[in-house]
């Protein structure tokens, strides 16, 4: 059931997303920005693989990692956890100097990851549960993401009284 790739970056993942629930039951978040997939309150990012590359990667959301190939019809779950320790080798994000806001991640690391359709939802819950047992890690990134914003605010202020 491979997805057609349209043309423009912009919107290509809304199949990829509406496939993904399709195949796991889950329904579209009232705000985007809570990621692409619910269901029980628990959240998914849903990527559409580019060549070999996700972009925009936000690890700062610590939530389900969902990456659709639709060349290969391939799926891969990564745990909100190990997202972090992908990027966290960084030295710097995508368009940004913190790669936790935003990052692109390779395909080739993910092979682990890779999953069937009818797999998606065992793996989501696994995924969940990994990374909810990592309290530490669940609580630096809620403490990092309230720091980006707080640092954004603050900036945004000064630039804004100098102009």
């Amino acid at each position: 059931m491979a997805i057609t790739p349209r043309v423009g970056i912009s919107k290509t993942g809304n199949k990829a997303e509406d496939l993904f629930r399709t195949f796991t039951s889950s329904q579209k978040p009232t705000e985007a920005v809570l990621g692409d997939a619910v269901k029980n309150g628990i959240y998914a990012e849903v990527k559409k693989v580019s060549g070999d590359t996700l972009n925009q990667v936000r690890a700062v959301k610590y939530i389900t990692l969902v990456a659709y190939d639709a060349d290969r019809d391939d799926w891969y779950v990564v745990p909100a956890c190990d997202v972090v320790a992908l990027i966290a080798v960084k030295e710097r994000g995508q368009h940004t100097e913190n790669p936790f806001e935003s990052a692109t991640l390779s395909l080739r690391h993910l092979g682990p990851y890779k999953v069937s359709s009818s797999d998606l939802s065992t793996a989501w819950a696994a995924a969940v549960q990994k990374s909810d047992g990592k309290t530490l890690l669940k609580q630096k990134m809620k403490e990092v993401l309230q720091e980006c914003k707080n640092l954004s605010a603050t900036h945004k202020m000064a630039v804004r009284a100098l102009i």
